[in-house]
Parts: C-alpha cells; sequence; structure tokens
C-alpha cells in the first residue's frame, strides 16, 4: 500500500468506523410493525405513515409545477429529466399493450411509479425515524422495549449513546390465573365467575409489569449496584438476590430520573416510510386492480370479460375449472402486489436501523445504496406488473394465438412482459 491517497481513505474508514462505533452508535432499535398513531382528528386517526404519503403528494405537486412552469421545445434542467422518466415509461407501455391500450394504461402505470418510487427514496432522508414525540412507557403504559430520554416540552429525536432499556416479565402467575379461566369456561362457569378471573388476571399483569419496570429503573438511571454478594449463590438463588437489590433501589433510581430530567418512553417518529404500514401498499394494490378491472370490463364487455372466469360446466367443464382458478388467481394479486412492496421495504428499513445501530457510518453506506437500487425496482415491478395484469385484462380469449390479425390496440409486448417479471 505504497499509495499515499489509499493509506490516507483507509486510514479514514478505521478511524470513522472507531469513532462510530464508539460515540455514535443509537440505542438498540425498536421495530413496530403497526404505524404509529400520532393524534385523533374527529374518529380519524392520524398515523405517521399516512403524514409521510401526503408528503409525497406535496413533493410530486411542487416537483410538477417547476417543471412545466417554464416549458421548452428543447427541454434542458429538471423539464427535461421529467420528459425522460415520463418517455421511458410511456415507450414501455406502448410496447407491451399497443398505441391505444398503452395511452389508456400510461397515466394510472405513471402515477403508481413515481408514487412509489419517490414515497421509498424519502424514506432514506436521516429524519426518518429518528425525529418525533416521545410517548411514556410505564408500568400502565407498558412496552417491552423503551429509550431513556431527556425530557423536551415538544419535538425529540434518537440521539448517540441513548440508553436503551428492555423489559422481562415473568408471565407465570399471569398463565397461572389464564390456565384458571380456560377451566372455567369450559365447564360454563357463571359468566360473574369469569369477570372476577379476567380482573384478577388484568391486576396480575398490572403487577408483573411493575416488578418489570422497576427492575430496570436502576440501569436506566444509570445507578452503579453492588452485586457481588450475590456471586456465590446458585444460579436461581442468585438471580432472585440480584432483583431483590435493584427493587430496593427502585425509589433511588426513579429520584434520580426525575432529578436528571429524564423519563422511559419511545419514540413516535413524525415521519415513517410510507409502505412499511401494510395498509398503504394494500391500498395502492386495491386501486390497481379496480383499474385493471374497468379496464377489461369496458374493452371487452361484461359478459364477454366475465366469460374468461365463468364458463358453463356443462357444454365446457375444464373450462370451468381453468376459470375459477384463473378467478382466484386474478383475487390473489392484491395479495401479491401488497407483500411484495410490503416486505422488501419493511425488511430494507429493519436492515438499515440495525446497521446504523451496530456499526455507524462507514458500514451503513452500502445498504443505503442498495435500499437506493431497490426502492425505484419496487416501484417499477409494481408499475409494471399493473400494465402486464391490465394488458392481459383487455385481451379476449379469442384474441390468443390469432396472430396475423393486425389491431392497433392488440397487446404484443405482454408475454414477454410477463416472462421478464
Amino acid at each position: 500500500m505504497k499509495n499515499p491517497k489509499t493509506l490516507a481513505t483507509v486510514l479514514g474508514t478505521l478511524v470513522l468506523l472507531a469513532v462510530g462505533f464508539l460515540f455514535f452508535r443509537g440505542p438498540k432499535p425498536i421495530i413496530e410493525i403497526k404505524a404509529e398513531k400520532l393524534a385523533d382528528i374527529g374518529p380519524f386517526p392520524l398515523v405517521n405513515t399516512y403524514v409521510t404519503s401526503v408528503t409525497v403528494v406535496v413533493v410530486l405537486i411542487v416537483v410538477a409545477l417547476l417543471a412545466t412552469r417554464k416549458i421548452n421545445l428543447i427541454p434542458s434542467g429538471l423539464q427535461n429529466a421529467v420528459e425522460a422518466v415520463m418517455e421511458a415509461l410511456y415507450n414501455i407501455c406502448i410496447s407491451t399493450a399497443g398505441e391505444k391500450n398503452g395511452r389508456r394504461f400510461f397515466p394510472v402505470v405513471m402515477t403508481i411509479f413515481t408514487f412509489i418510487w419517490i414515497a421509498n427514496w424519502m424514506a432514506l432522508l436521516p429524519f426518518f425515524n429518528a425525529i418525533g414525540s416521545v410517548q411514556k412507557v410505564d408500568a400502565h403504559h407498558f412496552h417491552e422495549e423503551a429509550v431513556v430520554f431527556s425530557k423536551s416540552a415538544g419535538i425529540s429525536l434518537i440521539k448517540p449513546n441513548q440508553k436503551g432499556i428492555e423489559f422481562e416479565v415473568d408471565e407465570t402467575e399471569v398463565l397461572a390465573v389464564q390456565k384458571r379461566i380456560d377451566e372455567a369456561t369450559a365447564a360454563a362457569a357463571p359468566a360473574g365467575t369469569i369477570a372476577g378471573l379476567e380482573h384478577e388476571k388484568e391486576e396480575t399483569e398490572l403487577k408483573a409489569h411493575e416488578r418489570a419496570f422497576a427492575l430496570q429503573l436502576p440501569k436506566a438511571a444509570g445507578l452503579t449496584l453492588d452485586l457481588s454478594s450475590c456471586h456465590e449463590l446458585e444460579e436461581a438463588a442468585k438471580e432472585s438476590c440480584e432483583e431483590d437489590i435493584k427493587l430496593a433501589h427502585e425509589e433511588e433510581a426513579a429520584a434520580k430520573l426525575q432529578e436528571d430530567g429524564k423519563q422511559i418512553g419511545i419514540l413516535i417518529p413524525y415521519f415513517r416510510s410510507m409502505n412499511t404500514d401494510i395498509n398503504s401498499p394494500l391500498s395502492i394494490a386495491i386501486w390497481a386492480m379496480v383499474f385493471i378491472e374497468f379496464w377489461g370490463i369496458t374493452a371487452l364487455g361484461v359478459f364477454k370479460y366475465a366469460g374468461k372466469f365463468f364458463v358453463n360446466p356443462i357444454s365446457n367443464p375444464i373450462g370451468t375449472v381453468v376459470g375459477l382458478l384463473e378467478f382466484v388467481a386474478e383475487i390473489a394479486r392484491l395479495i401479491s402486489f401488497t407483500f411484495r412492496l410490503f416486505g422488501n421495504m419493511l425488511a430494507g428499513e429493519i436492515l438499515l436501523l440495525v446497521m446504523t445501530f451496530l456499526v455507524p457510518f462507514v458500514v451503513a453506506l452500502p445498504f443505503y445504496a442498495l435500499e437506493t437500487f431497490v426502492g425505484i425496482i419496487q416501484a417499477f415491478v409494481f408499475a409494471m406488473l399493473t400494465l402486464v395484469f391490465g394488458t392481459l385484462a383487455v385481451a379476449s380469449h379469442d384474441d390468443h394465438g390469432d396472430e396475423h390479425e393486425e389491431h392497433d390496440d392488440a397487446p404484443h409486448g405482454a408475454p414477454a412482459a410477463v416472462a421478464a417479471l
């Protein structure tokens, strides 16, 4: 390694790795599958993924206005970039579905592509999952994981070296009560007896949460406890001894947290990747399927389109079975659409959170590059599947194999597109 630049790059990388690992590691990420609620607007719960989706729409509107405010015959700058993307996707639509149907499908396909693409890329911005409000965690508002935050009146953010807390609940007594409830239910016990057992279970769960919370207070407050007296004991006795010492310092730990202006809670981020909430991919998938069925019905007519799936079982029993299978496959596309996008984006977000927790800076960069690629690929796949399924929807069974007929709206590229995807 004689090149000074190479040596400097390697040394700089190692320094960044060391500094990031020692001083800039965040708390262990708390993974939530369900979107977090920010507020209630009447009966409507405002969740962070909805805020992100509205922000994406605003960004797309702003880009469209900026790109079209001064339209030139020879495009340049932002207008050139937008037209290049639109022209590329338009050509794909025409080559796949034909001139007539390609023009018809293009607005929907383009909307789906740009909406998912920009949403996926926006999720890589540094303030996503890092800035929000703190929801307090205690025995009554229990959460299995939490972070020690400095108290703030408004916005909070995940900072380096914040303590992560994990609560381990002893559910032995809770399970015992649940067993009694199951036995009472099986024996058809009176409703009052079962209700009493349910209340007892709630009280037992609360006590278990209180104990789990109290055991972690010394760690959250940064107290150093002397546990040496427990080291010589056997495993069960040692664990019990350590828990007794921790419980003995519960009030001291709570007082220290109060004095330091800290609290135990979880961050409810204001912005979260839209497609990590299953409702977002599902809603896009539903609208995609609505357009696909609309295109098929308006192109072929209600009865001819329905004839693809429902065939007279007497005259064509095999066609009936095939049609029913196609109908199930048509409905199953909703699941395919939804979980392909949801699974990939959720996995990517978890990967980024874990990598930035383990080794910030350098090691996380390749994964950000990977997610940049995955973000646009997932948008393209979703849009292309909508295009291909729309092309198949407008194609009649009578047209299959009729290669010599020249129709302006014939789906010439559909089989190739399906094979490619």
